[in-house]
């Protein structure tokens, strides 16, 4: 069954007319790879598309390989053109056919030095209260007592703050740009009375100086889906190299589903990604095992806490 499609749905499916791949369904299934080349956009810009469309049943995903829906002619003459009459304006979201059609994103990206932080100034206050209960949580499954704490990209300090305000012997430095730094993590620092044991860093989390071997926990709260593949392996890497003996990377975010079709809101946060930043996507499980992996990290375990999607602990033997 084809669900009511909401606008960005409704926007999808226009796209996917738009770019013929229903056509190109209907002469052979195929994989992301393969379908991009024949409906001639890129591969970036495909990939959300289908996962959507999968959720909402308008194809079918089975492995690697999309199948046209069964369903989908019968939608396409009986309740697509009442929906599509009905669907308002999407904003940002009328310019998604350009974004699938060259894998890039349609406005200045929201992430990193030329926003400066202005767009989540905005809205990690909000974050904060979705995340703090997992980030306590999670302090109950580290392997020892950590006493210096790396917050790369903090925002509100939420995942570093949920094991601050549990030991009274951490140390935590946080890092964010400036605006985010001033305007956000301090304020909640101090409504958590933990000023003193706070230094805040500002810079740019792949540039900003360092310490090696020093860190004992160092967290990355929902930041390596703005980053893509090479960039999030290259931050990874940093990360090895801060950590000290023993010490551990946390790892929260997103996580794809298996199969992709069977959590909507999480392929739309990945489609979110392709408009709104320069390489960003959602990863599965398996493809965060495999950025930690590149990265060098060889002890990966899956923590589930008090939210939705489970975190990945990557250390090291050595």
């Amino acid at each position: 069954m084809i669900s009511s499609l909401d606008p960005v749905g409704c926007k999808a499916f226009e796209v996917a007319l738009a770019i013929d791949l229903f056509q190109e369904l209907d002469k052979a299934p195929g994989t992301i790879v393969e379908l991009a080349q024949r409906c001639r956009v890129s591969t970036r810009g495909l990939r959300p598309l289908l996962f959507l469309l999968a959720s909402v049943g308008c194809v079918r995903e089975q492995g690697d390989t999309f199948h046209p829906s069964p369903e989908l002619n019968r939608f396409l003459s009986e309740r697509w053109p009442d929906q599509k009459s009905q669907a308002p304006q999407a904003g940002d979201w009328e310019n998604l056919e350009k974004a699938v059609r060259t894998g890039r994103c349609v406005r200045p990206p929201i992430e990193g030095a030329q926003d400066g932080g202005e767009f989540f100034s905005g809205v990690v206050e909000t974050l904060f209260g979705l995340h703090f209960s997992l980030a306590k949580s999670l302090a109950h499954a580290l392997p020892s007592p950590p006493l210096k704490v790396l917050d790369l990209g903090a925002g509100s300090a939420v995942w570093s703050l949920g094991l601050a305000v549990q030991r009274d012997d951490v140390e935590v430095v946080a890092v964010d740009h400036q605006r985010v730094l001033e305007s956000v993590t301090r304020k909640f620092v101090a409504k958590n009375q933990m000023e003193e044991r706070y230094v805040l860093r500002p810079g740019d989390y792949h540039e900003v100086e360092l310490e090696r071997e020093h860190y004992d926990v160092i967290y990355l709260g929902h930041v390596i889906h703005s980053e893509g593949w090479q960039a999030s392996t290259s931050l990874l890497k940093r990360c090895k190299e801060a950590l000290a003996p023993q010490g551990t990377v946390v790892i929260a975010e997103w996580v794809g589903s298996t199969p992709r079709a069977d959590d909507y809101h999480a392929n739309l946060f990945d489609l979110n990604m392709l408009m709104f930043t320069e390489h960003g996507l959602l990863f599965d499980a398996s493809e965060m095992e495999e950025l930690a992996s590149r990265a060098g990290f060889d002890r990966l375990r899956w923590i589930k806490g008090a939210g939705k999607y489970p975190v990945l602990f990557a250390s090291t033997d050595s």
